[in-house]
């Protein structure tokens, strides 16, 4: 046993380590899967691969997107970013074999510093906008500084140096093209071997010809390609936003590069046991500490409620909402459209932190993540025009100018239930080029061509919702009108009514909101609104002092709740529990107690798109 120990405990720490990354990715942070997977679309095809190759990189960014697509089945992407992680670590440590002793039995002590570049990827990853094209390049790198020990592993060998030359020739140009500036990582890499190896005037030599080698490949790409030179010597498709290169991906190029090279300084333990226990200690350690102070959790609360939507996991959000309350339009509007589908909208509404009129569209951004949610209400409201608008404009928000399957999908269903065939055709013929999207792809253009289109029942209900009116124009700043006309020409468009009578509520507008109050009566409730009742009861105790006489069906815990909250309110508006639930939970508490104050506060107008 103690023999199977000493001799498989490397691989079982690898090992050990590929489940903890995979259960981070699958379980924590399942969403980031699906959010990377939504802003690229790998298309299958000639045409495809030469735009991507034709560019420095290329092929790590074409290798990637291939590999990102496959989070549209988030738990496959999550093992083969365990299986990248474990590759990069096992590749470290073939390399400080190489380079310690050819593999001295004393480096073994060292095996766990060998997880130090993919913990610091971990940490890095902790920005959503790295993309796993530069995982692909640093392992490229990696393997072509193995391969270099290979093609020099004989110096008896006569022609050993020219094989050498010969491959540092070929290599780094290529490597340059196919898999970015990694490549100045493998010039560093064998230029520090040469001058350890040889520790001579003529190492010393090679080696700086080697880096003024690489350096001169970046120089000539600069002269005939329309990039920047920072983009040139930093990547171009490393990160999302190609202005910008992260301090940590520099710093892990680093620490890869030169990580076998330190090994060659550092003291062979006597005690192997112990000191791999003490390094595996620092690594989680420090590991656990930097990574929870990477992932930010208010960008993640946003990634996981985009997903939810995307998903349309109604009850998980409400629940997610129920833990931990809502603060921002994004995250307000996620919860509300989930009550709505969930019809509980009306009856729930104040049961969460609500932003304003905000909460229920909140103003737009150009930006790639902020208008889907919002794009989604339009949607399932029928506001199909202003749905298609705000996909498209997030999709031409994507930083490095790639198309996304979810936000095309989109663009393609608006368009069928406008009838316009032939634009939601052209959509349809690129989506099946792609893996995931295109069976239905292939159904949408079936359903067209054979005319069954009102088959459809989402495509049907939408069709009778949408605003049918030639001359109508969209109006965000008067958003109560824009529900008011949708839901008059359709009375079977619940969810506008409720969405209308909440967005007066929430714009403290009672006058509107008694105004549209009658039409209430072809939604068809059960029973009058929780939310509904609490401003009808309100309004009627302001105007004649008690319940008596009341024409609605106010329920006996309402006017209850009602009096508890009117003897605090009027001994101390301050009192902490008109801010804590039950109390807090009501519209008397947003109208009079909210963090808004009591001033109306509209829906702010949208920045201008055009």
């Amino acid at each position: 046993m103690r023999n199977i120990i000493s001799k498989y405990w490397k691989l079982s720490l690898t090992l050990l380590f590929g489940v903890v990354v995979f259960w981070f990715w699958a379980v924590p942070y399942l969403s980031v899967m699906s959010f990377q997977e939504q802003y690229q679309l790998f298309l299958f095809g000639s045409g495809y691969f030469w735009e991507r190759i034709t560019v420095p990189g290329g092929l790590a960014d074409y290798i990637g997107e291939f590999l990102t697509q496959l989070n549209y089945m988030p738990v496959v992407g999550t093992a083969i970013l365990a299986v990248l992680y474990m590759l990069l670590q096992r590749t470290v440590w073939v390399l400080c074999r190489r380079v310690v002793s050819n593999g001295a039995e004393g480096i073994d002590g060292w095996y766990p510093i060998s997880f130090l570049p993919s913990v610091m990827l971990w940490i890095q990853m902790g920005d959503e906008n790295v993309m796993i094209s530069f995982i692909i390049a640093l392992l490229a790198a990696l393997w072509a500084m193995v391969l270099y020990h290979v093609v020099s592993r004989d110096e008896a060998f006569p022609s050993s140096k020219y094989i050498k030359l010969l491959y540092i020739i070929v290599a780094l140009p290529l490597m340059y093209w196919l898999f970015g500036p990694c490549m100045l990582m493998v010039a560093v890499y064998i230029a520090i071997f040469e001058l350890i190896r040889g520790r001579s005037l003529a190492c010393l030599a090679m080696g700086g010809m080697v880096l003024i080698y690489a350096l001169a490949i970046i120089l000539i790409c600069a002269k005939w390609l329309q990039y920047p030179m920072f983009n040139l010597f930093a990547g171009i498709n490393y990160y999302r936003y190609p202005q910008y290169v992260p301090a940590m991906q520099t710093a892990i190029e680093i620490v890869a590069t030169l990580l076998p090279f330190i090994l060659t300084l550092l003291p062979t333990w006597r005690k192997k046991t112990l000191a791999v226990i003490t390094q595996i200690v620092v690594l989680v350690g420090g590991g656990w500490f930097f990574v929870s102070h990477a992932y930010d959790p208010m960008k993640y609360d946003l990634i996981d409620y985009d997903f939810l939507v995307r998903t349309k996991q109604w009850s998980k959000i409400i629940l997610k909402a129920e833990k931990k309350q809502p603060s921002r339009p994004f995250d307000v509007s996620c919860v509300n459209l989930a009550l709505a589908m969930q019809g509980q909208l009306s009856d729930r509404l104040f049961e969460f932190y609500q932003h304003g009129a905000e909460g229920l569209f909140p103003a737009f951004q150009r930006d790639m993540t902020t208008p889907l949610p919002t794009s989604e209400v339009f949607y399932r409201l029928g506001m199909v025009n202003d749905a298609e608008r705000y996909a498209f404009e997030a999709q031409e928000a994507i930083p490095n100018h790639r198309k996304s399957g979810r936000l095309t999908k989109r663009i393609i269903e608006c368009n069928i239930i406008n009838g316009q065939y032939e634009v939601a055709m052209k959509y349809l013929r690129m989506l099946e080029k792609s893996l995931f999207y295109a069976g239905w792809a292939k159904e949408q253009k079936e359903m067209i061509r054979s005319g069954k289109v009102n088959d459809d029942p989402v495509y049907y209900t939408l069709r009778s919702y949408r605003q049918q009116r030639q001359d109508f124009l969209f109006s965000d700043t008067e958003m109560d009108q824009m529900l008011g006309l949708l839901y008059v020409q359709n009375y079977g468009n619940r969810m506008a009514f409720e969405y209308l009578m909440c967005y007066e509520l929430l714009q403290r507008d009672l006058d509107r909101f008694n105004q549209y109050y009658p039409l209430g009566k072809y939604a068809h409730f059960n029973r009058i609104p929780t939310a509904y009742q609490q401003a009808l009861v309100m309004q009627w105790t302001q105007q004649h002092g008690s319940f008596d006489g009341m024409p609605w069906s106010i329920e006996p815990g309402v006017c209850q709740m009602l009096n508890q909250f009117v003897g605090i309110f009027m001994k101390n508006q301050q009192d902490p529990s008109l801010r804590q639930p039950p109390l807090s939970n009501t519209f008397w508490s947003y109208y009079l107690v909210g963090e808004e104050g009591r001033e109306k506060q509209g829906k702010q107008p949208m920045r201008e798109i055009y």
